[in-house]
């Protein structure tokens, strides 16, 4: 059985520049989400027009997150961390927040 030689490359590659955008844009969302959520349970679940607008930039911030996750890998020979995280966050909060815009409407 022949021994495969792996080939181990040394030279750093830099991030991907719209990944940060991403990252930015998904914890912006998540803090949104936060307030939103913390808003909510504060008022016992009848929150007012101020909790729909912190759910409703969530919702957007993590759109824009991760359509900016998605752009960021058309860069080539880029590390792309970041642009993982900064997608998985987004596409984590969209799943959440769709949930609850179909279950708010449905009950």
């Amino acid at each position: 059985m022949p021994k495969v030689k792996k080939k181990i490359s040394y030279i750093k590659k830099p991030f991907s520049r719209k990944s940060f955008i991403s990252v930015g844009f998904a914890a912006a969302a998540l803090i949104c989400c936060g307030f939103s959520l913390g808003l909510s349970v504060s008022h016992q679940g009848n929150g007012g027009l101020n909790v729909a607008a912190w759910g409703l930039s969530s919702l957007i911030f993590s759109f824009i997150g991760g359509f900016y996750g998605l752009i960021s890998f058309m860069e080539r020979e880029k590390n792309y961390l970041f642009a993982k995280i900064g997608l998985g966050v987004s596409g984590v909060l969209l799943i959440v927040w769709i949930v609850l815009v179909i279950a708010g409407i449905a009950g």
